[in-house]
């Protein structure tokens, strides 16, 4: 027996240490839990372990296994979760219905339908009665497995002709949006639609609660195409502005007389959410002079480049009458300040928009652009010289020394054929790895044949140096340059990595090898050693910290991780904030209405942390304000942070939650592509 399942099944007795000497037995066991987990085992010690530790006696210890089990996704495991749906605290069953519905994510769902659909029918807790709805609706079951589920969902969101306690009204709204998304729009019967309508105002004794039943109601009906003018209009004078955001998001089903009143009002609301919906709603309408004014007054008037941004945006549409709109571009691009204005994006816009409707005016301001010292600008510069047709400023970019900017310059001289095959093997020397993915893909058939294949090998081999899985992309994309690329002559030098860190890219150099060869070559991957989890005493001191992101502009956004629902990347995340990795980063990525992500040292998506972290899915749903962990791919974790700026339940079930903002959210709403944080603090107690 194992030392650590040894360990677990002490603990099954109980966690309390019987003095405060001794060492803290339910973090600990937590600990062992969270590291079994993270080997994602299928089989062995790990996985005895996480089954014991489900029958532990103390709660959270419990809960905690459960979860885990439900985090392998292993459709085998469903009988063994099945069991705690009886556990005799509501916590556990909750989790156990979870970990059903996870266990069997992106696989026939048909194994749990049955206990789900059980365990609904004698539970009596709301709060597990909401898990259990929320479970069913992400089932991907077909024909009457599917009508007995919406029948379940359906039935228990009623109590005595009312509706039900709120965390069942949530929990079936959620699973109602589940099915929509996963099972499409044609699985939703009148009865379902009828009553997403009526959820769409309901009204119960939580409020928060009730405000996220109106809002995901509304959002599932309008992605059913199930929503109704009366329902976006009662919803457009709601009090609570996510309820308004997801019905000005729907607005195109109101009729166009009303439709007008609608959009006007919404780009007057308060909040940023709110009217950005409206912008997007005006996208999608013909660009008549009445929206084009509309827009116009947005770009000039706006309070906030959060909103002034997507209307700048929506007007690279020609305008039926262009004089007013030419002058607010060029207004709005002739703005541009020095490299420290933090305002620098609406303009950079601005001149990408007006490059597109009027490049004889957007040709003078472009060259300010692409001088400009900010990385940012330039790129953007970048782009409306592609627009405009000035490949004299692109050749310029294509050697600028930040790589973001390179990479912009290089893919659309590309296009026109403006790029040698000399040149791009020339900036294989760089390490930033999305530049790197971009050449490769550029050198797709290149004419120098073997040289170049050799050169992605010689890159290649610098970047896998580093032995960062976060590199695995760029990695893949040289490898299969030097597949198509090279000979059997690199064979010496790609023998080594059969025993890569990374088990895809030794796979990748077994299959080149085995060709080169023409004979089979097995991949024996080396795993690295797993990053350090903390110890019992860090472990309780991350319940009481916070970080603090001090932003550029001058305000803060405060962050409170949460280490019992996803410990190895609440732990990396203040891990890092402590050495200053975030200090100086950016939130490069800023999708209006949907999230601001940050913290990449190359200010793309490409960079990160060296290792990969695990998903830790939970129950907690992607609301407006909480931290998610960016990935590029399953357990693929990076580093780069992301924050939900609206309800985005979507994501649930597939990306990680690891904190939560505790400051006012009107900070998040108003960062925007580039901004600097200047540094990240962590303050632990209170």
């Amino acid at each position: 027996m194992s030392a650590a399942l040894l360990g677990a099944m002490l603990l099954l007795a109980g966690c309390t240490a019987p003095d405060a000497g001794r060492p803290d037995r339910q973090a600990e066991g937590y600990l062992r839990i969270v590291a079994a987990e993270d080997a994602r085992p299928a089989e062995g010690a790990d996985l005895e372990l996480l089954i014991t530790m489900t029958s532990a006696a103390d709660v959270l210890l419990r809960r905690s296994a459960v979860r885990a089990l439900g985090r392998l996704e292993n459709p085998v495991l469903v009988e063994e979760i099945a069991h705690h749906l009886a556990d005799p605290d509501t916590s556990v069953r909750s989790e156990a219905a979870n970990a059903l519905a996870q266990a069997v994510h992106r696989t026939d769902g048909e194994s749990a339908l049955r206990f789900l659909l059980a365990a609904i029918e004698s539970e009596e807790s709301p709060a597990v009665l909401g898990s259990l709805a929320r479970s069913l609706g992400r089932l991907r079951v077909t024909g009457s497995d599917l009508d007995a589920l919406i029948a379940a969902i359906l039935d228990v969101s009623v109590d005595n002709g009312g509706p039900a306690a709120p965390a069942v009204m949530q929990g079936a709204a959620l699973g109602l949006e589940s099915v929509v998304r996963i099972s499409g729009a044609e699985a939703l019967g009148d009865r379902a639609a009828g009553r997403l309508d009526n959820m769409a105002s309901y009204r119960g004794p939580d409020q928060i609660a009730a405000v996220r039943v109106r809002s995901v109601a509304i959002s599932a009906l309008r992605q059913a195409g199930r929503l109704s003018a009366r329902t976006v209009e009662l919803g457009m004078r709601d009090v609570a502005t996510e309820v308004r955001a997801a019905s000005a998001a729907g607005m195109s089903v109101v009729a166009p007389n009303v439709r007008t009143e609608l959009i006007r009002r919404a780009i007057g609301d308060p909040s940023v959410t709110v009217p950005i919906a409206a912008i997007n709603q005006i996208v999608r309408e013909p660009q008549d002079s009445i929206r084009c004014e509309w827009l116009v007054i947005i770009a000039e008037r706006a309070p906030t480049d959060a909103v002034r941004v997507p209307a700048l945006d929506a007007l690279s549409r020609p305008c039926p009458q262009p004089v007013p709109q030419q002058r607010a571009l060029v207004a709005v691009a002739s703005r541009l300040g020095s490299a420290t204005d933090p305002g620098w994006l609406a303009p950079s816009r601005a001149l990408v928009s007006l490059a597109t409707v009027a490049p004889e005016l957007a040709d003078e301001l472009v060259p300010f652009f692409v001088q400009h010292p900010n990385a940012f600008v330039r790129g953007y510069g970048a782009r409306a010289a592609g627009l405009i047709g000035r490949r004299d400023l692109l050749g310029t970019l294509a050697a600028d020394e930040a790589p973001n900017v390179r990479t912009i310059a290089l893919q659309i001289l590309a296009l026109d054929g403006l790029v040698t095959d000399e040149q791009l093997v020339g900036h294989l020397a760089s390490d930033d790895p999305q530049l790197l993915m971009t050449v490769a893909g550029l050198m797709e058939g290149s004419s120098l044949g073997f040289p170049a294949g050799s050169a992605a090998m010689t890159a290649f081999e610098r970047i896998s140096a580093m032995r960062r899985e976060t590199t695995r992309d760029a990695r893949r994309a040289l490898l299969a340059r030097v597949e198509e690329l090279g000979t059997s002559a690199l064979a010496g030098r790609m023998e080594p990595f059969l025993q890569d860190f990374d088990p895809q890219v030794a796979e990748d150099a077994a299959r080149i090898l085995s060709a080169w060869q023409g004979r089979d070559r097995q991949a024996n991957p080396q795993a690295p050693d797993p990053v350090p989890l903390p110890t019992a005493t860090e472990l309780r001191e991350l319940e009481r910290t916070t970080v603090t992101l001090h932003m550029q502009r001058g305000d803060s956004i405060v962050i409170r991780p949460l280490p019992y629902l996803a410990l190895t990347n609440s732990h990396r995340f203040v891990r890092l904030a402590r050495e200053g990795y975030f200090d100086g980063l950016t939130f490069h990525r800023w999708v209006p209405n949907f999230v601001i992500q940050g913290g990449s040292p190359g200010a793309n998506e490409s960079a990160g942390d060296g290792p990969y972290t695990r998903d830790e899915v939970s129950l907690l749903p992607h609301w407006r304000g909480t931290v998610g962990l960016s990935t590029r791919g399953h357990d693929t974790g990076d580093g780069q942070i992301f924050i939900n700026l609206i309800d985005n339940v979507r994501l649930n079930h597939d990306y990680t939650i690891y904190g939560v903002v505790t400051s006012e959210m009107d900070v998040v709403d108003a960062v925007v592509e580039g901004d600097v944080i200047l540094r990240a603090e962590v303050r632990i107690g209170g």
